[in-house]
């Protein structure tokens, strides 16, 4: 019995410096929630409420049946426009709430992060950049970046090198009313686009039906690790359950392929080459370089860009052309608002293609129905409060949110709210823009606040001038998939699993 003290000496002792702190956590938590008059979120039905599994797993499944978006929206209608799901760490709250994303997102920024979630899986592949970091960090890569995207005839210089990648993708469209999926199309356009906007060079995938060996081993490391990238956001972060040689590789691989273009502008920029950086030319590496002299913060940079760059623009365009093959009304009309404002009588500029109402329309509807980011995920910094959600689903009460809760927006189930959007919200009706004003948070395809997307009005002109010269190019558009609904699959990004398959009658 003498020898059992010691043990129980050290059990008391552990019980009261762990269990000690975190009942007196608790009860400041229970007592600032009382007089702030939060309440918490509806829960969602689970069978496990301890760790959560139930609900893990239903989630994991509806991964893998492409059925992620519409799994989450359903939810939404069972439990109301914010729920939550406890686990034994932490509450992982689910939102569509605009008020709740304007607080996240703007109002009270400070207390939302994205590091301790986005950092261990893509570190190993891009590196500490803008996408994966907070604080001081983060500011720092935004401080880098911003500059030069805030530039106001940004659009208009790249309008220039984007104009010769969408000739050769116009060439690549047969017009003779062949089927053909436009998804790897728009791919290669966007990968072209990518490179010659961040590199200065296009690696040229459109301009012949085979790319050069050391691009085709970026494009097949770059692919492999955005896959694992999404592995080891689902898992524990821990590198054991995710240890892949060929990962580890891919990340070698895609920082040399974009160390040997860093290399290439620093020799433009110190002037021992005999081709000079263009100064009216818009290209990200040699702007990054005139800033920092960091390499290797000017390829996480890099990295972290591309990253959203080169899946931008091709998920975008599939989809604005999905919906135009099952709605080939729109498609005439469009056509019509092309020519009627002049077609090549004048450049087509930003401010040109922003003046095209029914086009913009047409865009806006397919970011609300199909956004390119499904969902978004930030994780409480400290303990902090949501405005809105709290109690039944009718309640109008406050939440309070503990350091760690997981907060996740669905902007699928937000652009789709018939209460925000009209009984029709399921429905790609382009002409509901010409009234509709959403409220203010409650469409958010580029997302909103400090983190929103630095390049959408690229992004947006990009799209808009590749529409206006492929419907110049083309007559007609019939749908040729079987299948009409939407099939999402899943990356970084919400793809359409079935492409874009149509046919074009050229004219």
């Amino acid at each position: 019995m003498v020898y059992l003290l010691p043990t129980v000496s050290t059990l008391i002792c552990l019980i009261i410096l762990y269990g000690l702190p975190r009942i007196w956590t608790y009860q400041r938590r229970q007592k600032a929630a009382r007089d702030r008059g939060c309440l918490p979120a509806p829960c969602a039905l689970q069978r496990d409420p301890v760790f959560g599994l139930d609900f893990a797993f239903q989630l994991l499944r509806a991964l893998r049946n492409n059925h992620r978006n519409l799994s989450l929206k359903a939810l939404f209608g069972v439990h109301g426009h914010t729920f939550q799901v406890k686990t034994w760490r932490r509450n992982k709250i689910f939102t569509v709430e605009p008020k709740n994303l304007q607080s996240i997102l703007a109002t009270d920024f400070a207390s939302w992060g994205i590091q301790p979630l986005r950092l261990f899986p893509f570190e190993p592949f891009v590196g500490k950049g803008i996408m994966c970091s907070d604080g001081t960090f983060w500011e720092h890569s935004r401080a880098l970046i911003k500059p030069t995207f805030a530039r106001t005839q940004i659009a208009d210089l790249h309008l220039s090198e984007f104009e010769p990648l969408v000739q050769r993708l116009v060439e690549s469209i047969p017009g003779d009313g062949s089927t053909v999926d436009l998804q790897p199309l728009f791919a290669r356009l966007a990968l072209d686009s990518s490179t010659e906007f961040l590199f200065g060079e296009s690696v040229g995938s459109l301009s012949s039906d085979a790319v050069s060996t050391e691009v085709q081993q970026f494009l097949d490391a770059y692919n492999y690790g955005q896959m694992i990238i999404g592995r080891r956001f689902q898992l524990p972060h821990w590198n054991i359950l995710t240890w892949d040689r060929r990962f580890w590789k891919s990340c070698r691989v895609a920082q040399a392929f974009v160390d040997r273009y860093i290399t290439r502008a620093r020799l433009d920029l110190s002037g021992t080459t005999t081709r000079k950086a263009d100064a009216e030319r818009y290209t990200l590496v040699y702007e990054l370089l005139r800033r920092t002299k960091d390499v290797k913060d000017v390829r996480n940079q890099l990295l972290n860009i591309f990253l959203p760059a080169h899946e931008a623009l091709g998920v975008a365009l599939t989809n604005v052309f999905f919906q135009l093959a099952r709605n080939p009304t729109v498609y005439t009309r469009l056509r019509k608002e092309i020519h009627d404002a002049g077609g090549d009588q004048a450049p087509w500029t930003f401010e040109r293609l922003k003046s095209l109402r029914y086009l913009q329309n047409v865009i806006s509807e397919t970011f609300r129905l199909n956004p390119t980011i499904g969902t978004t995920i930030r994780i409480a910094l400290h303990d902090t409060i949501l405005p809105i959600g709290g109690g039944s689903p009718e309640s109008k009460a406050p939440i309070y949110i503990n350091k760690g809760d997981i907060v996740t927006v669905s902007l699928y189930a937000l652009h789709r709210r018939k209460d925000l959007f009209g009984e029709d919200a399921n429905t790609f009706r382009p002409e509901r823009w010409e009234t509709l004003r959403p409220p203010q948070w409650s469409y958010m395809p580029f997302s909103g606040g400090p983190r929103v997307c630095l390049g959408q009005n690229l992004a947006l002109t990009e799209v808009a001038y590749s529409l206006v010269r492929i419907l110049q190019a083309f007559k007609t558009i019939e749908n040729r998939d079987p299948v009409i609904d939407f099939v999402e699959v899943y990356k970084l990004t919400t793809d359409s699993k079935n492409g874009a398959k149509v046919a074009f009658t050229a004219g």
